[in-house]
């Protein structure tokens, strides 16, 4: 199988110029947190952040990469310039991205998982779509559907009868 992987290129770039997302189902404890730290300052920084550049906000929006980026913060170790990789990505890549990111770790919040097919589908994309970008089968996509709003989310799906009234010849 040939596939066209796009060619990444690492910028140093100003924290000041990066954002996080508002849709990453993924939280990490202190302990962690402080291990990821000491892992910085022993290693290095040695996976960059994945970010797209937002023309709306003016700033590297965070993909993945937010506890790296917390970790830049003042209050952890106060490192300005901070590796990125940019993407060119759509709102839905992006979300996906997220999601794939954090599953391949091994970390991702299960029940925000909802709120990310919800905001796919509110993207245009389809269940099929989300269920292979997230990695999840099509009855769980359909599950978080129920789970973030039916109403709105079946508004166009055809449906057809389940059952129908006959009349009896003998009344």
């Amino acid at each position: 199988m040939n596939i066209d992987i796009p060619c990444l290129h690492t910028l140093l770039v100003d924290r000041d110029m990066i954002q996080a997302n508002d849709y990453n189902p993924n939280s990490v404890p202190r302990d962690k947190m402080e291990l990821l730290k000491q892992s910085i300052i022993d290693n290095g920084f040695c996976f960059p952040l994945v970010v797209i550049w937002s023309d709306e906000d003016e700033k590297y929006i965070i993909i993945d990469g937010f506890h790296r980026f917390t970790i830049c913060q003042p209050e952890w170790l106060d490192i300005r310039r901070i590796p990125v990789v940019v993407l060119k990505h759509d709102m839905a890549q992006r979300m996906a991205a997220t999601v794939q990111f954090n599953k391949a770790r091994g970390v991702h919040a299960v029940d925000k998982d909802a709120d990310v097919v919800k905001a796919l589908l509110e993207q245009g994309q389809t269940e099929l779509e989300i269920a292979q970008s997230l990695g999840l089968d099509i009855d769980t996509v359909l599950r978080y559907k129920q789970m973030t709003g039916i109403l709105d989310l079946f508004k166009n799906v055809k449906y057809s009868a389940s059952w129908s009234i006959e009349s009896n010849a003998d009344e």
